[in-house]
């Protein structure tokens, strides 16, 4: 059996700034609004959205037997101003960087599991929320308490058991009295009230990442040309996060997950 302390403290040791272990249950609709969401349209063009929907909200469809999600956050450095490229497309490609540590983590755990970074059908952020590591912001982003929402993240599904699970966030109402986020997106993305969710129609990180697409009218970039951090930018956990000294990755060969 899997000890949280010790997952937390290699998971530190190969390169990460916190971790969490959550118990691998299916997420509620009340943690994961992604039915909902979908129901909206508001995924736009994204199809591959609305496959695996179960599986997205349960890892155990993911990982048959799966008893463990174990949850890492990697932090990266705010933008010195707002335009341009976005901050977390300022640094080495993170998903090379993030499961490089998980596979390493892997490794020195001597367990089994399935290596998650983004492309995989499983939502980072609300795992995260359920590990304890923060919650999910109005503006759809996970917010840690030390970083805000500059962080990358990372899961290893795994069907070891933890002698202990992390305390979720859940459906945290922390943002709930705030709305600075919501104010700063100049073409109203945001969801002023109910579950944090985002029409992505709506977001200018919609037409200027990955896939571009031709800019609608009415749409403003505000000078971004990949990416946009203007919810983050306005978000009052950002202005007050402290960067710790950045520890050394360790660097091991990995097969492809």
């Amino acid at each position: 059996m899997l000890s949280s302390a010790e997952i937390r403290r290699v998971a530190l040791e190969v390169g990460f700034d916190d971790c969490g272990v959550a118990r691998a249950d299916a997420l509620t609709d009340g943690e994961y609004p992604l039915r909902q969401w979908l129901a909206k349209g508001w995924h736009g063009d994204l199809q591959y959205m609305e496959r695996n929907v179960d599986m997205r909200m349960d890892p155990r469809l993911l990982v048959p037997g799966a008893r463990s999600v174990i949850c890492c956050v990697s932090s990266y450095d705010p933008p010195d101003s707002a335009g341009g490229v976005a901050a977390y497309a300022r640094r080495r490609e993170y998903h090379q960087v993030v499961k490089e540590m998980l596979f390493a983590l892997r490794e020195r755990l001597g367990i089994d599991g399935k290596v998650c970074c983004d492309t995989v059908p499983i939502s980072d952020k609300h795992w995260a929320a359920r590990a304890g590591l923060g919650w999910i912001g109005r503006h759809t982003l996970l917010v840690t308490p030390r970083w805000g929402s500059w962080v990358n993240l990372g899961e290893i599904v795994t069907t070891e058991e933890c002698s202990e699970y992390s305390e979720s966030y859940g459906s945290s109402d922390i943002c709930s009295s705030c709305g600075r986020c919501v104010a700063a997106c100049p073409n109203g993305a945001l969801a002023p009230e109910g579950p944090p969710m985002m029409d992505v129609r709506r977001c200018t990180a919609y037409y200027t990442t990955h896939n571009p697409r031709p800019l609608p009218p009415g749409i403003e970039t505000r000078g971004y040309t990949l990416g946009c951090d203007l919810c983050q930018l306005a978000c009052p956990y950002n202005r007050k996060n402290i960067l710790p000294e950045k520890k050394k990755v360790v660097s091991l060969q990995h097969e492809n997950n």
